[in-house]
Formats: C-alpha cells, structure tokens, sequence
C-alpha cells in the first residue's frame, strides 16, 4: 500500500502525466494520466475505506448543474472532466488519511529538484524554470506549498535543506504569485517562534544572493530586474505588465451582464463565443478561479465555494498553535486560484485541499474529544478525593 500511496503522490506532486505527454511521448502520458485513477481506485477497493468529503462533492454537483443550465455551448469535454473530478473526490480521501505531511514534503523535494535541474542545465527557454511542472506558476505553486509544510517538519536537517531548495527553486520560476506567498509565509512563521526571525533573514540573503548573481546565469533578465527593484521598496513596470488583474479586466462585463447564474460551463476559460457577440471573442483565461466559478455559474455558486475555502482558512487559524501548516496551506491555496482557472482537473490543488479538509476535521474531532473529557477527569477528581 505504501507503494500505491507513494506512487499516486508522485504522479500528482511532481506532475508526472503532464511532462511525459510533452516530453516523452503523448501515449505514455496519457496512459500516466489515467493510472492516477486506476491507482486511487486500486487503493480505495485493497484499503480501509474513507467517506468522500461532502462539501466538495455538493460544489461539484452545484457548480455542474448551474453552469449546464445556463449554456452548453463549451461542454465537450465536461462528462470525462467531471466524471474523474467525482472519481477523485469519492476515492482520493482513502489514499489521503494515510498521507503524512512529511510524505508530501519529500515528493514535492523531487519536483523543486526538477526545477532545479532544469535552471542549471538547460538552456534557451526563455530563463523562466518549471521543471516537471512545465508552467512557472504551477512550479511556484509546488514550491510554495513545500516552503509552507515545511515549517512544520520535525527532521531539522531535512527541513532546512528542503526550505532552502524549495525557496531558490520557487525564484528561478520568476513566479510574481511565488514572491508574495513566499514573502507573506516568512512573516506569518513568527507566529510560530521568534527564532524564525533568523529564517526570514536567511531568505533575505538568499534572495539578495540570487539577484546578484542572476544576471551571469541564463535567466530572464526583464523579470530579474523587476525583481531587484523590490529591494529598493518599489514595484517595476515589468512586474506590472501583463498582470493578472489585466486579464480578469477583460471578464468584469460579461461577470456583470449575468451575475446570478452566470454564463455557462467553460465559458471563462478562453474560447470565443463566436460571431454572435462580439463583446466575447476574448481567447485568453480569466486566470481566476474565483472570478471562473461566479462567471461560469453564478453567484451561489461562488458563495458556497467561498465558504468551502473561508472553512479552511478559519480553522487553519483557530488550530495554528497545534499544526500552523493549515493555515499557511489554505492561505497559499486561495492565493495561488487567484491565478488560475482549471479548478476541476488540478489534481495537485484537489488533492491539497482535500488533505487540508482532512487534517481541520481531525483536529476538531481531537478538540471535542478534549471538551468531552475535561469533565469526566474532573469527576475521576473528586472521587479519588
């Protein structure tokens, strides 16, 4: 079973089907592709089986429903997208209640280990690195999520080794979403200890380092300038440039034209509408989930997935003193869908949020089992007196 485990993390954290298809051969990715469900599968019938997580199975439903209704113009593909999305959430929580954090920590080590690869030894890509992960912001992502687990790893040597590869790897990716969460999770790491002072120094050299001796490597010298502006407290125009707000800008009317139900399935993630309306003929994403969930299926939709997220978020702070890495995940998750629109097979993010769920629903069971206790030792107490 560890094996199946192991390999269904792999397959997912280091973003394995996606880099064979490309560089390797389109057949063998889509037969790694499909052994993501096959192995869930197998581990769901050979395991001890969990329930599915409600919340996420009731979006799904909802989400599906709302967007069908309202326009079927984009749904080719949405019985294969939501059949493994359903596949997913019912099964994937078995595999999840026998993943560690440690389990994760080390298989996103070997997909930063890629990006690393790729920075040194590959040249002429355009000085952005992703490694296994093919897009930088899907690699600053994996990154991110490693940094953030990290702070809680018992191992001292592994954890600063992995710390410090997931920081200089998350750079390389010149990822604008990386640099913020990344800076965002070193502040909220004082909460966890004063001593963690001495990290966000240590990411401050190693950021300075990496600015310095960036522009003798093949790296993309526009971003890395932009970059060092940081250190003079201002923002360049390059970082500026082409950002996401940019992007949902080109969505806020069409949002607005129909903001209770939306208009329809896929219809914010870069197709034309066609001749018929011209205020629509917009190819690029909507590069939000948010803003890809209220515009395909309207408001209640976007509430109930809100609350869905919101949930995590507050009991990651509720429960930051027992396991701080709640938090800072479900932080750096809401963050990260601000900048991109493929939700549904985003196993990585799936998969993630699923593993949060589980960590906050074991955690407050553990809280009510202490309420419940706390009066029975009291009586155990005045019996022995």
């Amino acid at each position: 079973m560890k094996l199946l485990k192991f390999a269904v993390l792999l397959l997912i954290f280091c973003n394995l089907p996606s880099y064979t298809l490309i560089h390797v051969n389109a057949g063998i990715g889509s037969m790694l592709s499909y052994s993501i469900f096959l192995l869930i599968i197998a581990y769901f019938f050979l395991g001890e089986k969990e329930k599915p997580s409600l919340p996420f199975m009731v979006f799904g439903i909802l989400f599906s429903m709302i967007s069908l209704m309202v326009s079927t113009q984009f749904s080719d593909g949405f019985p294969i997208t939501f059949f493994k999305y359903f596949i997913f959430i019912i099964m994937v929580p078995t595999v999840i209640k026998d993943v560690k954090n440690v389990d994760i920590y080390c298989v996103l080590l070997i997909g930063s280990l890629s990006i690393l690869y790729e920075a040194a030894l590959v040249t002429g890509i355009g000085g952005r690195y992703s490694g296994f992960y093919l897009n930088p912001n899907l690699a600053g992502c994996a990154c991110v999520l490693g940094y953030a687990i990290g702070l809680t790893i018992e191992q001292k040597k592994l954890r600063f080794v992995g710390q410090l590869l997931f920081s200089f790897s998350g750079l390389v990716t010149f990822s604008r979403t990386f640099l913020i969460i990344w800076i965002l999770i070193n502040l909220f790491s004082l909460l966890i200890s004063y001593k963690n002072v001495y990290r966000m120094l240590a990411c401050l050299a190693l950021f300075t380092i990496f600015l310095s001796f960036g522009n003798k490597l093949d790296l993309n010298l526009k971003r890395l300038n932009a970059f060092s502006e940081i250190l003079d407290g201002k923002i360049d125009s390059d970082l500026k440039e082409g950002s996401r707000t940019e992007t949902w800008a080109l969505y806020y009317d069409k949002i607005l034209d129909q903001p209770l139900w939306g208009n329809g399935y896929h219809s914010f993630s870069g197709q034309s509408a066609g001749a018929e309306d011209d205020r629509f003929v917009v190819k690029l994403g909507v590069h939000n989930t948010f803003l890809m969930v209220l515009g395909e299926a309207g408001i209640f939709a976007l509430l109930y997935f809100l609350w869905v997220y919101g949930y995590l978020i507050v009991k990651g702070v509720q429960f930051f003193k027992q396991n701080p890495s709640i938090f800072l995940l479900s932080f750096s998750l809401v963050l990260f869908m601000l900048t991109t629109h493929n939700y549904f097979d985003n196993y990585l993010i799936l998969f993630s949020s699923l593993w949060l769920y589980r960590q906050t629903y074991k955690l407050r069971s553990a809280s009510k089992a202490e309420v419940v206790l706390r009066p029975l030792n009291r009586d155990v107490l005045h019996l022995t007196i």
